[in-house]
């Protein structure tokens, strides 16, 4: 049988099942919301007018939770208008609507009765070969799939989705006992390059890998919290991003997901796994039970370990918990040497390193929390999942950690590490000591360009699997693909005639590394290549200019260098924009600035779903210098000039109101949330089209260069009769801002900014419908820069910027 996933149902419209759906719809997948009819009317819909059989009253869970998702911050939807994809009803009028889709998926409350009822209801309407799963967050397949018909059980699976879907990578995939092979084949390849979602296969045991694993750490980091009486701010600051954690590390995760939701996955471990070596550790410490008591669940209720208060002078605090007296105190100043140590090391695994060999409270703490949670991973295989892979990627994605358990046993050196926790009186698992008694001395090693893991079954390394579609750079350059490289960024091989330009610099600001890579490449790539992907496996595709370099220079007065350096950029943009071969830029993350700019001046633009692009350099004080205010303003207005097929040049159009779109745009510095909204704000073309799951991203890129080549590619034509509104809609602009900064909206710098880069679109002081060459806008984009460069208060917004990371306003 085929399957195809082309509509699909949701049931439960809490925040998982709405923001379910959203992502369903971000990826064109049409989707019924459907709720439980309420249980009797409120006073409110009474006033209302409603009845029990008005439909408004009978669908208000669904309508709630599709609101609710429209709200949600950070946005589950890339564009709200996609909330039209999702059609809301009930579980009792609208049950039929599941006949028509082709997945179902369950979202309600986690009881095992209430979602058996659910599946004996959905088996009522079930067209055969319909798939049909569960988000359960660890509940058996076999007992929800219990008593169900052999169509069902053959159909059925768990798909774990985790919270907010949207952004969270990890999707666990778990089969009933009679699920079909097929059935989890299209699962996977619908969840991974449909919704972007990276698989992990799981067992079907208790809560599955990531929350097994993820409750026993966070519960144990609170047992060894007060063993050694630390604080909840101490604890989190040695658990965070030091040792590759997110910024909210242990207890402000806590308050993000909810102190009932992480008890009620405790408790569903404990009663699960009666055999469980360290099962106590899931029965919470008191001083949990009596935060339950008292509703301090945290962030929904507005206090749990944290919260978030004003002092006399009305300024936002955030008090932290004494969790011995439960009462709410000024956070302490943690001052903990081996911390501040690893802090000022390079590098994420040699801070790992630093800590955990520290001896120090810091060290202490370390090395229990971290040997206990390696010790309880690697007595799960093969219990939860076969191998190692599944469970480091299962942490990663889950979590947003930067290295899974064993990766980060890796990193501390698996001999030296087993040697220290035996020292210690831990017990280490067999098959570890059996690893490294075979003279294995790590859990991954690299061999010939290609990653291997070591094999419980086997006793052997195995090649990590790499879907095809993959293109990692690193094993690339391994296996000596670099055709040219520098500090900053490198250009490399990628097969088929088509080559990559890879950043990596730091944050890959753009430098004089980056840029004269650009130009080499396009010297390379015009001779020997057939075309070329702009792309890199960084967090962010680029942060835009290297500011320290252009406030140095500014500081120092060195305007003729500070001159060559923005034109060498602009040349070597106009020089991929006018490359006798294509050129596809393949942005993720932040694209911002010159990673804009780069975007701007390429053919097409294959872009993650998670991109995040805009034209930012207002927040400092200047404006796009590299070609983006001149190529915002073609974007914006070159469908006017079009000849239509037998038609005339048009001669006379309106040009302000497209103007102001651009100017808006840059004068805003307004970033896009998502890949769609980037097309949105002008940024993107509706050409350019989206990969949701980035691994896949530079191959897709790969694929529309060879696709444009098979079209015949012919490279643009430079643009030297631009038509520009001129001086009349720049006095209208001007007027624009002056009326913003009387109304205390905008200071008097963001008024000298602002009227610069209206200057730029409106192509200086010349008549409406003047044409200009793009060389013209350049010229005036860098002129208008190096004016700001030398400004004070544009000095200040930089330095600021780059001492807090934060636009200040002066």
């Amino acid at each position: 049988m085929e399957y195809r996933i082309r509509k699909a149902g949701v049931i439960g419209a809490g925040v998982m099942g709405a923001t379910i759906a959203a992502h369903l719809a971000n990826t064109r997948i049409d989707t019924v919301l459907l709720d439980i009819v309420p249980p009797q009317l409120t006073e409110e819909d009474k006033k209302k007018g409603l009845t029990e059989d008005n439909p408004e009253f009978r669908n208000k869970f669904a309508k709630k939770g599709l609101e609710n998702a429209l709200k949600s911050k950070p946005a589950s939807f890339y564009l709200p208008e996609y909330a039209k994809r999702i059609k809301i009803g009930n579980l009792e009028d609208n049950l039929e609507w599941l006949k028509d889709v082709d997945w179902i998926i369950e979202v309600v409350v986690e009881r095992l009765d209430i979602k058996q009822r659910v599946f004996e209801k959905v088996e009522s309407v079930l067209t055969p070969g319909t798939i049909v799963t569960s988000n359960t967050s660890g509940l058996s397949a076999r007992a929800m799939s219990e008593g169900r018909s052999e169509n069902f059980r053959k159909h059925f699976a768990i798909t774990h989705f985790f919270n907010p879907p949207r952004y969270m990578k990890l999707l666990e995939l778990v089969p009933g006992p009679d699920t079909l092979p097929e059935v989890m084949e299209v699962l996977a390849e619908v969840c991974e390059r449909v919704l972007g979602k990276g698989i992990v296969y799981a067992k079907d045991t208790p809560n599955f890998i990531a929350n097994r694993i993820g409750i026993f750490s966070a519960f144990n980091v609170m047992r060894v919290m007060m063993e050694m009486g630390l604080s909840i701010e101490a604890v989190d600051k040695l658990t965070g991003p030091v040792i590759g954690n997110p910024k909210s590390a242990s207890f402000r995760t806590g308050d993000l997901v909810g102190l009932d939701t992480m008890v009620h996955v405790a408790r569903n471990v404990y009663d699960g796994v009666p055999n469980d070596e360290r099962r106590d550790i899931f029965q919470p410490p008191d001083f949990i039970n009596k935060m339950l008591e008292k509703n301090m669940l945290g962030q929904k209720a507005g206090q749990g370990f944290y919260k978030k208060t004003k002092d006399p002078e009305g300024k936002k605090l955030i008090l932290s918990l004494d969790y011995n007296t439960l009462e709410y105190k000024p956070q302490e100043k943690v001052s903990i040497p081996s911390l501040g140590a690893a802090k000022n090391l390079p590098g994420t695994a040699e801070k790992i390193k630093s800590l955990y060999y520290a001896q120090d409270v810091g060290g202490q703490f370390t090395f229990k929390t971290m040997s206990e949670t390696l010790i309880y991973a690697a007595n799960r295989i093969p219990e939860i999942a076969d191998d190692i892979v599944n469970v480091d990627n299962a942490m990663k994605w889950g979590f947003a950690r930067k290295f899974g358990p064993f990766e980060t046993w890796d990193i501390l050196g698996v001999g030296k590490s087993v040697e220290k926790m035996k020292a210690a009186g831990y017990q280490v698992p067999g098959w570890v000591e059996e690893m490294l008694g075979q003279g294995k001395e790590s859990f991954y090693k690299r061999e010939a360009g290609k990653l291997l893991y070591y094999d419980i079954h086997s006793k052997d390394y195995k090649e990590v699997p790499i879907k095809p579609g993959i293109i990692l750079l690193p094993s690339l350059k391994e296996r000596n693909m670099e055709i040219a490289s520098n500090p900053g960024a490198s250009l490399i091989d990628i097969g088929d005639g088509i080559a990559c330009l890879e950043f990596h610099s730091k944050m890959n600001a753009m430098g004089d590394d980056i840029v004269n890579m650009t130009l080499k490449a396009a010297d390379i790539v015009s001779e020997r290549f057939d075309g070329l992907v702009i792309a890199n496996h960084a967090d962010n595709f680029s942060v835009g200019a290297n500011l320290p370099l252009v406030l140095f220079t500014a500081q120092e007065e060195e305007w003729d260098d500070l001159d060559w350096m923005i034109k060498t950029f602009q040349d070597a943009f106009m020089k991929l924009k006018y490359l006798n071969k294509p050129v596809v830029a393949a942005p993720a993350g932040m694209a911002l600035g010159g990673g804009c700019e780069i975007c701007l001046a390429a053919d097409r633009v294959r872009y993650a779903a998670e991109t995040y692009m805009g034209l930012v350099e207002v927040g400092v004080g200047l404006i796009p210098a590299g070609g983006g205010t001149k190529e915002l303003y073609i974007r914006n207005t070159e469908h006017l000039f079009e000849v239509p097929r037998g038609g005339v040049y048009p001669k006379q159009i309106e040009l302000m109101p497209f103007v102001a779109r651009a100017f808006e745009t840059i004068a805003m510095a307004r970033v896009s949330t998502s890949g769609p909204e980037a097309v949105k704000l002008g940024y993107l073309r509706p050409t350019d089209k989206m990969t949701v799951n980035r691994d896949y991203l530079i191959e897709d890129a790969k694929k529309t260069v060879l696709a444009m080549n098979m079209e015949g590619y012919v490279p643009p034509e430079p643009k030297d009769e631009i038509r520009v509104a001129g001086e009349n809609t720049f006095a209208m602009l001007k007027l624009a801002v002056w009326t913003m900064h009387t109304s205390g909206y905008i200071t008097e710098h963001d008024v000298t900014v602002s009227e610069k880069v209206a200057y730029v679109l409106c192509g200086g002081r010349v008549q409406s419908d003047t044409k200009v060459t793009e060389q013209y806008l350049l010229d005036l984009e860098r002129e208008a820069f190096l004016s700001l460069c030398g400004h004070p208060k544009t000095q200040a917004r930089i330095q600021h910027m780059l001492n807090t990371g934060k636009p200040l306003r002066n």
